[in-house]
């Protein structure tokens, strides 16, 4: 039912199946970090397979520009995390990562993804996959679960999607910022697919059904008069267990992490027959040590039901606590799959010893319980986050001004942004690397807080922010995406020429416009590798990578290609420096495609 050892990668789940390709996204995720957004844009648009190396920049590049508006990431607005390093490339994440509010004031913390792929020139209906997760969109090496099915939708109504429906539909309505009409077309058109869509179930199990929280007042209800309940889920709260204690006639094993467990008051433990731990080789990953809570260990969630002879398990990503699931504030996704016991096996499969059993270890309180949190550093935390709401919620916008070719930058907000306990606050842009933070004295409506002069392509409105509090000096660190008032028009062009900066790169590029990029052509040994890319068109290079065969093919069977070489070679002669870039064998040769598209156009 539940195999630890069958492990699914991020890149594995996002790429295209053998014959489709990408059409359109849309994701969800409490936490963001903008490094792991940009791992997978590759695997995505160019359905390369996972591999340990980092993307090519170029490839990168063609991603972000293939997915930018058919790719929809929804976030928590405080969720955005700070990037270990910077990257030019962050910048043009801006308009895929949208900010998003919970509607009755709590979290947005689902976890999914929508993806639609297509099989080029068949009309068949679209491949719809949906993963459900516990998993946010970072770098996390924790014990989560996931959910992978996959449908084409057909002609009725699947009743069990309709919660799912509702929240595609409702996600761009969540945003804090308005947003342009094509991401609200792509929310339903996606939801009107999952509709109908029914989808192909993991082996045994007979029927699937979705549940969201948090919307519209809707809530979850595990079967009520079951037999036997396990629950696994990293967070916990009294009063959520003994709510779930109240549908079972037994919750036979609680799974969750140590230091929660140590919270509990001592009667709570009478709620369940067994406590269980990761053991802590699997909670560490071979003993490597973290500060970070949410780094490492388990955060799965995960109810599994036995009740006559079937098994339900509900999977996603609320916790066992009130907040998730009695109190409707956060926006929460299950998905409940049913099927008999025989067949999918329950709670003692689940406990064995080819199930998670092999990583437990039974819970020992200790006698004197764990040490109550120093108030002051209980303070500093709920200052902390006080003031991560407050930045949030504060209509804080950047603005440019040209200073010559560099561009001069000033926050704002739009009201007064009160940060209580709060002893200092530094801002930067994630392009640049946070020894260019400026410490900000206030944010008030109409005050303009000089951010500094950085070049074109550093240009952004994720903004990182630095907090930290009066007590004890704790530290927080958070992103926003910002709107920005006179954004360079250039701004992707100058991002574009950083990273396709010599005729090498022009030349690879335009490979992977045509659809013929290998790295057996253009990597070790190549005609262009290891030079400054300022030769001419190698003997070596055309007998390797037949430009104008490929230019040729592209004209008669897919001419859209020939649009977006045409959009290179014009960012390129924009500028006098880029335009020695491409070799003047090459333009010979395009002028004379520009006049055939011309004339084809006629």
């Amino acid at each position: 039912m539940l195999n630890p050892d069958a492990r699914s990668l991020y890149t594995s789940a996002v790429c295209p199946p053998p014959g489709y390709v990408f059409d359109q996204a849309i994701a969800t995720t409490f936490s963001l970090d903008p490094a792991a957004l940009l791992s997978l844009p590759t695997h995505l648009a160019l359905a390369e397979r996972p591999s340990a190396a980092p993307p090519d920049p170029i490839k990168l590049l063609e991603s972000l520009r293939r997915l930018s508006d058919r790719f929809s990431i929804y976030v928590d607005h405080t969720g955005i995390k700070v990037p270990s390093s910077r990257n030019l490339l962050y910048g043009l994440l801006e308009s895929m990562v949208i900010p998003v509010k919970a509607p009755r004031g709590g979290v947005f913390h689902p976890k999914i993804w929508v993806l639609r792929f297509i099989q080029p020139d068949i009309d068949d209906p679209p491949l719809i996959r949906l993963l459900v997760l516990s998993r946010n969109i970072t770098y996390d090496r924790s014990w989560d679960i996931s959910l992978q099915l996959e449908g084409r939708p057909g002609w009725r109504n699947v009743a069990g999607n309709g919660p799912l429906v509702e929240l595609v539909q409702a996600l761009p309505s969540m945003s804090v910022t308005p947003l342009p009409e094509t991401r609200e077309k792509q929310a339903e058109r996606l939801a009107a697919e999952i509709r109908k869509t029914n989808w192909e179930l993991p082996e045994g199990f007979e029927s699937v059904s979705f549940h969201v929280l948090g919307y519209k007042r809707r809530s979850w209800t595990p079967p009520s008069s079951s037999k036997r309940m396990a629950v696994i889920s990293p967070f916990l709260t009294e009063n959520a267990l003994s709510w779930l204690r109240s549908f079972t006639n037994e919750i036979v094993a609680v799974i969750s992490r140590p230091d929660e467990l140590n919270s509990l008051q001592p009667d709570t433990f009478q709620a369940a027959s067994a406590w269980y731990t990761l053991d802590e080789a699997a909670e560490t990953e071979d003993g490597e040590a973290t500060d970070e809570r949410d780094t490492l260990g388990l955060h799965a969630k995960v109810y599994v039901i036995e009740k006559g002879w079937w098994t339900t398990l509900c999977l996603g990503s609320a916790n066992a606590t009130g907040a998730a699931l009695l109190e409707r504030k956060n926006v929460e996704v299950l998905a409940e799959l049913s099927g008999k016991t025989s067949q999918v096996g329950g709670i003692e499969k689940l406990l064995g010893d080819n199930g998670l059993g092999q990583l437990l270890s039974p819970y020992v309180r200790a006698e004197d319980g764990s040490p109550a949190e120093n108030a002051e550093e209980a303070a500093a935390r709920k200052a902390l986050e006080a003031a991560k709401t407050s930045l949030a919620q504060g209509g804080l916008k950047v603005i440019c001004r040209a200073e010559g070719e560099a561009w001069r930058l000033l926050l704002t907000a739009s009201q007064e942004v009160p940060l209580p306990g709060i002893s200092r606050l530094r801002a930067w842009p994630i392009t640049v690397s946070d020894d260019r933070a400026v410490v900000i004295p206030a944010l008030a409506h109409s005050n303009k807080v000089d951010m500094g002069i950085y070049a074109t392509e550093s240009v952004t409105g994720l903004i990182a922010f630095e907090l930290v509090a009066e007590i004890r000096s704790l530290s927080l660190q958070m992103v926003l995406n910002l709107p920005v008032e006179g954004l360079p028009e250039n701004r992707d062009d100058a991002v574009f020429r950083l990273v396709v900066n010599n005729r090498e790169g022009f030349l690879r590029y335009l490979l992977l416009l045509l659809g013929e990029y290998e790295d057996t052509l253009l990597g070790k040994g190549s005609a262009f590798n290891g030079g400054d890319g300022g030769g001419g068109w190698s003997p070596r290079f055309s007998d390797e990578a037949p430009i104008l065969e490929e230019l040729a093919r592209a004209f008669s069977r897919n001419p859209d290609k020939l649009k977006d070489v045409r959009s290179v070679v014009n960012r390129f002669i924009k500028d006098q420096k880029t335009a020695a870039i491409i070799p003047k064998d090459f333009l010979e040769v395009w002028r004379v495609f520009e006049e055939a598209m011309q004339e084809a156009a006629r």
